[in-house]
């Protein structure tokens, strides 16, 4: 629709889509600790010592007690034993990535991939590791591997989805998201990721529609109200109030809000008042 004399351009509104995006990235982390807990000490009975066991269920109990240096020597020292210990590898390495030391959680989930290629617990944390380290093309070959193996993991969906926006493919990145919601339709921040690449396309209707999915799930999800009211204003200049007012609902009262409310609540002023004197 053309603008009009007397309208605010949507043009003036603030856009704040990649803002965003660091936010979302807080959905991938917290993956560790269930690694660990999945781990018993039963695997590779044949070819572990039962010292190595015994160091590696002690770091079970601890990690399981919330200790996690305690965990990681216990698992260090059961690698001592028997270094070519999978799933030691794979667990201490989940609570390196826990304690954002991306070096070693890197080393040691490398050495479990090359005990078994295939192991897909092993390979998901790689990915994470390698997202997390931003190193997008590694972490999106160990992802893609991940699924060639287990396609139903909707959390690796996702963040193969956003290691696919990092590297500018917004049409792989799409196609991961799409996936992933298949997968958890409760899954309201790719929905909101898949509002933004819409949004940035300018496909203002699908963009319109994942953000409004994104709330059906999560009524209190700001972000979404507020990148939804930006994609009706791009729309339809005269229909977007009431989505700039849904917003200025669920955002009242938060203070790092403010602005965008002040904002939205003068763009909302303005049309209604243009609308008025157009007799609409």
């Amino acid at each position: 629709m053309a603008e009009r004399d007397g309208y605010v351009s949507p043009k003036e509104v603030e856009l704040t889509i990649h803002a965003r995006w660091a936010r979302v990235m807080g959905q991938i982390i917290g993956f560790a600790l269930v690694v660990v807990l999945l781990m018993p000490a039963f695997a590779q009975a044949a070819d572990i010592s039962d010292e190595a066991k015994v160091k590696f269920n002690s770091a079970v109990e601890f990690a399981t007690a919330k200790k996690p240096d305690s965990a990681i020597a216990a698992y260090e020292a059961a690698i001592s034993l028997a270094p070519d210990y999978l799933q030691a590898h794979i667990n201490v390495g989940a609570l390196y990535y826990d304690k954002g030391d991306m070096t070693q959680a890197a080393e040691h989930l490398n050495k479990a991939v090359s005990l078994d290629s295939n192991n897909v617990a092993a390979l998901k944390s790689l990915g994470l590791v390698h997202f997390k380290a931003d190193r997008y093309a590694d972490a999106v070959a160990a992802l893609n591997h991940h699924n060639a193996l287990d396609k139903t993991d909707a959390g690796v969906w996702s963040t193969l989805g956003l290691a696919h926006k990092k590297l500018g493919d917004d049409a792989k990145a799409l196609a991961a998201y799409e996936e992933a919601v298949r997968l958890d339709p409760k899954d309201y921040k790719t929905f909101y990721n898949i509002g933004n690449i819409h949004q940035e396309a300018k496909d203002f209707e699908d963009a319109i529609g994942a953000y409004s999915k994104a709330i059906a799930v999560n009524s209190g999800y700001i972000e979404a109200y507020y990148n939804k009211a930006i994609s009706s204003h791009q729309l339809d200049q005269d229909a977007c109030v009431p989505d700039y007012e849904a917003f200025i609902k669920a955002a009242q009262g938060k203070a790092k809000w403010k602005k965008q409310v002040d904002q939205a609540s003068q763009i909302v002023k303005q049309i209604k008042e243009y609308l008025d004197s157009q007799g609409e």
